[in-house]
């Protein structure tokens, strides 16, 4: 795994925003940044446009965003809940979460959060100070879906 598996954009509920966003013409980082209500230069836009890519909802090239086809189906979805769930979906398949997944539902007893910590820096390539962040930002996501 590379740190660019590790997500920066620590709000789900922002991430789901980029598709709406992207939708509406709201193609490049800081336009993205603009939409969801944040103000760094870019830079946090720039994180969540790669966490709605990584999740597969947005292709990017030339920092310009567009929707792709699950992008589409995701913005058809009437709220916030179906939105999650969606997420909750593919987050099963992209490597990080798949294989924490995996881990909190195989292991009995359950993995404490301790537990998921230890093993998510077991996993993280970068620092740790880097890791600690990721993993806050790591744990939010699988509260709000509900894997923990």
């Amino acid at each position: 795994m590379d740190t660019s598996d590790f997500l920066q954009a620590d709000d789900i509920y922002k991430v789901i925003l980029v598709p709406s966003a992207v939708a509406r013409g709201f193609q490049t980082d800081d336009e993205i940044e603009e939409f969801i209500g944040v103000d760094s230069d870019g830079r946090q836009g720039r994180y969540y446009r790669l966490a709605a890519e990584k999740f597969g909802l947005v292709f990017n090239e030339n920092n310009l965003s567009t929707l792709t086809v699950e992008g589409e189906d995701f913005i058809a979805l009437e709220d916030d809940s179906s939105k999650i769930n969606f997420i909750a979906n593919i987050m099963c398949k992209t490597e990080v979460f798949s294989q924490a997944i995996e881990y909190l539902e195989s292991s009995n007893p359950k993995p404490s959060l301790t537990d998921l910590e230890d093993w998510f820096f077991d996993r993280y390539p970068g620092s740790k100070n880097t890791a600690e962040r990721r993993f806050s930002t790591f744990k939010k996501y699988l509260r709000v879906t509900r894997f923990i």
